[in-house]
Parts: structure tokens; sequence; C-alpha cells
């Protein structure tokens, strides 16, 4: 029999972005594909092109017999921001699976287990088919729109003063794309004209569904393993918690 933590590891996986509205209702996904990452579109006029320098994901699932936590500290991407238009802002932001530690326990050799388990979950193991490893190993969250807002133009918030926002756009996990909002916090660093870098941060963990992205137990070549998840029943939940951090320069 697969032991507990083997399963309860996955919930913190289904992951890779940036923080949703806790009470979304449940959104539509899109038909399961596995693009490559989206061509770094040029910045339009007006806008500087800030590259992702640093950050991390760490997740989280709240389950009943213990709190599932990890995190992926490799990142990349870019966002395009217009300092007199910040509502214009684009990007997207991808998150290393392959690169996500689990940190539940004390014990490194427990941790080291659960992150190899999870990773069979996300079709990510070591006997994986190369090509649909490579597919499934970014996550990735796509800016469409900047819904809200606290200050449209970077000259009237001041350095140093963290702008709240909330946008719109897709977050794509293990082959499955879907639509969610994201509120962070915006720090901007250096002359308001001129920006030198820009530090995010989630005000509100993301809500991935691992149902709805296919995350489930699989073995180490990523053959889904039936019957697995009525074993566990209701221990574990559906939902991942997901927080951002990350410095673009």
């Amino acid at each position: 029999m697969l032991s507990l933590s083997r399963y309860l590891v996955a919930g913190w996986l289904a992951a890779l972005i940036l923080a949703a509205c806790s009470k979304d209702k449940p959104e539509p996904t899109e038909t399961r594909v596995a693009p490559a990452a989206s061509p770094a579109a040029s910045a339009a006029s007006g806008q500087r092109r800030f590259a992702v320098a640093s950050g991390s994901a760490t997740f989280l699932i709240d389950a009943p017999l213990e709190k599932i936590k990890g995190r992926s500290t490799r990142v990349r991407g870019h966002l395009n921001i217009d300092p007199r238009n910040l509502k214009a802002t684009t990007g997207q932001i991808e998150f290393d699976l392959d690169d996500l530690k689990t940190e539940t326990f004390e014990d490194d050799a427990k941790n080291k287990a659960q992150t190899g388990h999870s990773k069979n979950w996300l079709e990510i193991g070591p006997d994986v088919d190369a090509k649909i490893r490579e597919e499934n190993r970014w996550a990735r969250f796509t800016i469409k729109s900047i819904d809200e807002i606290g200050a449209t133009e970077l000259a009237k918030s001041g350095e140093g003063t963290p702008i709240p926002l909330r946008a719109t756009g897709d977050i794509w996990i293990h082959g499955v794309a879907s639509p969610k909002k994201i509120a962070v916090t915006a720090n901007f660093a250096g002359p308001p004209e001129a920006p030198t870098s820009v530090h995010v941060v989630t005000t509100e963990p993301l809500k991935v569904s691992l149902k709805q992205h296919d995350v489930k137990p699989r073995d180490l070549a990523g053959k889904f393993l039936a019957g697995a998840l009525e074993k566990i029943g209701q221990k574990i939940d559906d939902t991942v918690q997901i927080s951002l951090d990350l410095t673009a320069k």
C-alpha cells in the first residue's frame, strides 16, 4: 500500500504562480495541450522591460493529518511596465516544478521521498518520456489584463510605496490552462520615470485545483495508479495554495 505522505504531497504542487481570489467559483479549463513558453513579446512604446532576477513560489495544502509545504526557487520571465500607465502592464512568469522541494517534515529523508512522489504526480519523474517531462516542468502565468490598481502612474505613488493591483491571466500547469485572478503588491525602486527594479508579492494565496489540472497518483514513468485516490478518500484537499515573491530588474 502506498503511504499517505505519497498522496498528500501533491497538494502543494499543482503549481505555479500568482494569487487568486479564494472565493472564485470553479473556472473552466482549456483543452489539454503542451505549449512551449510564449515568445518574449517586445515592450510596447513607453514600456520598460524587467527581467525576473530572483523569486520563489511556496505551496501549501492544509490536509487533515498534516500541513504539506513546498518551495521552488528557480524562476524566469519578464514584465513590461509603463511607469506612466501601470494598468497597461503585461508579462509572463514561470516557475520550475523540477526545482520544487518539500518542507513538510523535519526529517530530510522524508522530505526527499515526498518530493520524488510529487514529481511523479506531475509527470516529471525520472522515467517519464523526456519530451513530456520537459513540457510539464514549467508552471506558467501569463498576464492578460490589470483589472484593479492602486495608482495608475508611478510618479503619483512615490518611491518605495507598495502599489496594490489585481490582474487577470492564465495559469498553465501540467498541460492544462485555466483563468485566474492574481492579487499582489508591487514595490518599485529608482526614479519614478525610470524605475530600476520591482518587487512583487502576492497578497492572497492562489487557489489551484489538483483535479482541474489532472494532477493525480502516478508511478515513476507517469502511469496513473488506478484506485489510489479512492484508497485515501477525503484525506487530502483538492485545493493548493500558492504564494509568490519575486524581483524583476
